[in-house]
């Protein structure tokens, strides 16, 4: 019983001190529509990084996109500190990652903030600049940079996967975007046809393998309904 005791209490200790993260999409402030689902894209890859990270409980994006149907957030587009701390606090996370991002011709830049849900205090405030074929490693940046925010430490498994790139293609994760975006709009056979054209552009695209699996066993689900009725 002693020993059972003491794994409890060790486990009860790691739970407290592993650190919930809710990644927001971001803005687009380009004020072009062709870049909107790249909200969704950049804040997917983000999620799919650090969930490597085992000293971190990252919020899945699908609680995220149930939630953000509930509440509204009226007709400002940033999410503000205050907003912030609504949406954590409704995920249940300790600190919300939000931001936007820029494109103008070849440039991108992406703002990011780190809240505290339970202060509303910002505890990160970063900016990245580079070209727009190489945001994959703007993307690699912020996530280094949110994890040194955290004072993180990474075993080298964890720097090798965090390190791993879903893909170079700006077109390819911009039809991966899309694809998101369809999906979450219930627009399945849009959605599938999205994530084949990611691959087509990259084949080496994992994340949009992984993606279009599940989308097509909806699409399997959808059918097997559609011949019982």
């Amino acid at each position: 019983m002693k020993t059972i005791r003491l794994i409890f209490l060790f486990t009860s200790v790691l739970l407290a001190d592993t650190k919930t993260v809710a990644i927001s999409y971001f803005d687009n402030t380009s004020g072009l529509e062709q870049y909107n689902p790249l909200s969704k894209g950049l804040a997917d890859m983000l999620i799919t990084d650090l969930s490597n990270v085992q000293s971190i409980q990252i919020v899945e994006r699908e609680k995220l996109e149930s939630l953000l149907k509930e509440i509204d957030l009226g007709e400002g587009k940033f999410i503000d500190p205050n907003t912030a701390q609504t949406l954590g606090k409704g995920l249940g996370a300790g600190y919300m990652l939000t931001g936007s991002f820029l494109i103008m011709g070849e440039t991108m830049r992406i703002d990011a903030r780190l809240v505290d849900v339970g202060t509303g205090e910002v505890t990160m405030a970063e900016e990245m600049t580079g070209e727009k074929n190489a945001f994959f490693e703007l993307e690699k940046e912020l996530v280094h940079k949110l994890i040194s925010s955290l004072n993180l430490e990474l075993s080298r498994s964890e720097q090798r996967q965090v390190s791993k790139v879903q893909t170079e293609s700006f077109e390819s994760f911009s039809a991966y975007s899309s694809g998101l975006g369809a999906y979450d709009n219930g627009m399945v056979d849009e959605a599938s046809a999205f994530m084949e054209q990611a691959i087509e552009i990259d084949p080496r695209f994992d994340k949009a393998y992984e993606k279009l699996d599940i989308i097509e066993e909806k699409l399997e689900d959808i059918s097997k309904k559609a011949d019982q009725s």
